[in-house]
């Protein structure tokens, strides 16, 4: 999976984590078991910015729709799957365009 680079940049321990997203302990252990948070290495338990917005978007749905760590995750990844469908619309529809850009100039030359 990759990251944005702005997410990269910040590395955090789990205390560092679970301190910056205000959840406890067990509920950001959950996320980790139910592979929600996904990293790379886990035996540094080090964690990027990517980790913390996940959390924190982890605990906005738990919030708002009451929902179970295993929902979230198949919230997240149907998000996740959304924004990927969406960015591949983006880039068809870019290409799209750009042919027709060709073909009218292709017609504006004969």
């Amino acid at each position: 999976m990759q990251h944005s680079n702005e997410f990269n940049d910040i590395i955090m321990t789990l205390d560092e984590l679970i301190t910056a997203c205000g959840a406890e302990r067990s509920w950001v252990m959950a996320l980790i078991e139910e592979n929600v948070i996904e990293y790379d290495v886990p035996e540094t338990q080090q964690f990027t910015g990517y980790q913390l917005a996940t959390v924190r978007r982890a605990s906005r749905l738990s919030r708002d729709f009451d929902a179970s760590v295993p929902a979230i995750g198949l919230i997240l990844e149907l998000l996740e799957e959304v924004e990927q469908l969406r960015q591949f619309k983006r880039q068809h529809q870019a290409s799209i365009q750009s042919v027709q850009t060709i073909e009218v100039e292709i017609q504006q030359h004969k």
